[in-house]
């Protein structure tokens, strides 16, 4: 496996969550369009995340809400700004 395979392996599922900058997302569309083997991974990863979207929904028990909101509340909303994927590599 080369070694821009094996970086847009590791990035993927921060790409389809959309966790990632621009840069980024860009690099992996560039090495998606250039790689099949990547892009049919890529493909079967998307699909599988869309499936247990559709599929694989609860709603959340009320006591769980109660207490989320009463947790968000008491200790505020956590800050979204930071980029957990930054540093490290480009892909």
């Amino acid at each position: 496996m080369k070694s821009d395979c094996h970086k847009a392996q590791v990035k993927v599922y921060h790409y389809l969550d959309g966790e990632i900058g621009r840069y980024r997302s860009w690099r992996i569309q560039r090495h998606l369009r250039r790689c099949p083997p990547c892009t049919d991974g890529f493909s079967f990863e998307s699909k599988l995340q869309q499936r247990i979207r559709e599929d694989c929904v609860d709603d959340m028990p009320e006591e769980l809400m109660a207490r989320l909101t009463t947790f968000i509340r008491q200790n505020g909303p956590t800050d979204t700004s930071v980029d957990p994927t930054a540093g490290g590599s480009d892909v």
